[in-house]
């Protein structure tokens, strides 16, 4: 598993976490949406990326971390 943040640019409804394999939608409180989680691999990670590509969603940051690694 891979504990994963994903920052945005805008604002998102947190109705669109199950559309973003059930990461956390989080508002940060400025221009900004935070996606947070875990997802159990790198092609996951990668399958987000591309949904917000094919959405025109600017991506600010990833940052992942594998769990299994301690």
């Amino acid at each position: 598993m891979y504990q994963t943040e994903i920052h945005v640019k805008g604002k998102m409804n947190p109705n669109w976490a199950d559309w973003f394999e059930g990461l956390q939608v989080r508002d940060s409180g400025t221009d900004e949406t935070i996606l947070i989680g875990n997802l159990p691999d790198m092609a996951a990670i990668y399958g987000i990326v591309s949904r917000l590509s094919s959405l025109v969603i600017p991506l600010i940051s990833i940052s992942c971390h594998d769990d299994t690694k301690g």
